[in-house]
């Protein structure tokens, strides 16, 4: 197996990844419902949300970013492995733009549980 190939397998999760996330957040906006797997800490109930609704209109749009940003990434990734169709330097900044985005949501995650629950 090259490095493309290991590359490849990489993107191809982050692609799934991003594709779960989004289906995670319009599944919670379309039911009103946060589930226990809708990227809450571990042990964290949500029926004992304060305040559901507030906590989906808080955390919605920014979940859906987060899941659109890794499926672009992903894909940026796989399309500069296959065909160089994205230059590294594009790729790279994809990357980065995706890092600094999931760092500032996992703060941010951590004080908008505190103030629901």
């Amino acid at each position: 197996m090259n490095t493309n190939s290991m590359l490849s397998i990489v993107d191809i999760l982050v692609i799934g990844c991003g594709m779960y996330v989004i289906y995670l957040c319009l599944e919670m906006k379309k039911t009103g419902k946060i589930k226990a797997n809708m990227l809450l800490p571990k042990g964290l109930d949500p029926k004992r949300c304060k305040d559901p609704a507030g906590y989906i209109k808080t955390i919605g749009i920014k979940q859906l970013l987060l899941g659109v940003l890794a499926f672009g990434c992903g894909l940026a990734g796989l399309l500069q492995d296959y065909g160089g169709y994205v230059n590294s330097v594009v790729y790279l900044s994809c990357l980065l733009v995706f890092f600094i985005y999931a760092i500032w949501y996992a703060v941010y995650i951590k004080k908008v549980i505190r103030k629901f629950w």
